[in-house]
């Protein structure tokens, strides 16, 4: 899958990545979207952007329980971290994280993430909350 279908998939919501948007995740403690970006070529540039510029964007967006961001560590035994970067946010629903990034705030946090992210990988998850 490229990247761009890959984002797409965030704009349908729940339901594009095979979750079912009418399951009700409100008796569970709600949905987590996690976005895992792996190494980029340059980490200087994309740490300049993506703070500078991405992140004010994600700022922004309103409606999520909660967001972070995080630059991943060494592993224990020194060797490189699976991922470079992890953002999470957390949602009441799936249709409330679905109506969050058809904001007009939100959609401008998914149009930007090919600015920042070209020559790496872009894993998005969403999580059911237990």
């Amino acid at each position: 899958m490229d990247r761009r279908t890959s984002i797409s998939l965030m704009t349908v919501g729940l339901a594009a990545a095979g979750v079912s948007t009418t399951a009700t995740a409100h008796d569970s403690g709600g949905v987590k979207l996690m976005v895992l970006y792996g190494h980029p070529p340059n980490a200087e540039e994309f740490e300049k952007y993506y703070l500078g510029v991405h992140m004010p964007l994600v700022a922004a967006m309103k409606g999520a329980r909660r967001m972070e961001a995080a630059r991943c560590l060494p592993q224990a035994d020194g060797s490189p971290p699976a991922f470079y970067r992890v953002f999470e946010a957390w949602f009441d629903s799936p249709e409330q994280m679905a109506a969050v990034f058809d904001t007009p705030e939100g959609k401008k946090v998914r149009a930007d993430v090919p600015n920042f992210a070209s020559g790496t990988t872009v894993t998005r998850l969403v999580c059911k909350l237990d």
